[in-house]
Order: structure tokens, then C-alpha cells, then sequence
């Protein structure tokens, strides 16, 4: 069964667009990014350890490349109860990043800040259809 998630498309200066979708882990509404470049979904480390301290967390020593940087020693938070718009995802494993870097250029573009991304992970999972015409995600139950 396919839903559809309403996408919220936002102008990037100069030219450029990124998509969201609003959605909730838990009791916690949130907006998330979605970034069909990231491999993994992430999430912002503080938030996570300020909100879901409770959560499995665990660290790895592979090496983790994201938002230009190289990062040793990477840690993971596993989640539940995560929904992008009323589409509820099983066990989201997030990589545990800090976000500042992306929320003080949104914020310089008159943004929100996001706290997680959705990314190839996810989307390939769900076989995601991002449908710009129409405003739509729509992901497909497995």
C-alpha cells in the first residue's frame, strides 16, 4: 500500500529548493529534511540526547563522511515511533550528527532549523517517489 506524505518545498538562495516533511518521533513533532544525497538518516546529537536519552545508542569505529567532514568513532541512536506525516516507519536506526552547521544556513536563508534527515536509507526502504509537481512523497509499506 503506497501513502502520500504532503511535501513542503522551500526556496534556497540562490536558486535552489530542499524538501521536508512534517512528521513527529514519538511525542515530538518535528520537521525532517529529506536528502536524497545523505546515505543515512540522521539526527541532531544534542536533540537526541536532550529527548530520547533512554534509547539505545551505540558507537561504532568505522569512519563516517557527512556534511564535509570526516568523522571518526560514529554513533547511532535506535528509534521508534517515528512518522512522517501520518506514514509510520518500523525501527529507525539515525546516525547521531551535529546539525549546527546546516540549522546556521537555514537560519541565514530565513529557515526553520530541522533537527533529522531522512535519507537513502529510508527511501530506498520505503521505495520513495518524490513527485515535485504534485507536492507528494510517497512511500510504500513493505
Amino acid at each position: 500500500m503506497a501513502y502520500t506524505i504532503p511535501l513542503i518545498i522551500k526556496t534556497i538562495p540562490p536558486k535552489g529548493y530542499h524538501i521536508f516533511v512534517d512528521g513527529k518521533i514519538g511525542r515530538h513533532k518535528m520537521r525532517f529534511l529529506i536528502d536524497t544525497g545523505a546515505s543515512k538518516s540522521v539526527i541532531n546529537q544534542d536533540y537526541a540526547q536532550n529527548h530520547f536519552s533512554n534509547s539505545l545508542i551505540t558507537k561504532t569505529d568505522h569512519l563516517t563522511t557527512g556534511l564535509g567532514a570526516n568523522i571518526p568513532n560514529s554513533s547511532f541512536i535506535r528509534l521508534h515511533r517515528v512518522k512522517l506525516d501520518k506514514f509510520s516507519l518500523k525501527t529507525v536506526h539515525f546516525a547521531l550528527l551535529d546539525l549546527s552547521m546546516v540549522n546556521q544556513a537555514y537560519s541565514s536563508a530565513g529557515l526553520d532549523p530541522v533537527e533529522a534527515i531522512i535519507g537513502g536509507d529510508i527511501l530506498k526502504k520505503y521505495g520513495a517517489v518524490i513527485d515535485y509537481g504534485n507536492k507528494q512523497l510517497i512511500m510504500n509499506e513493505q
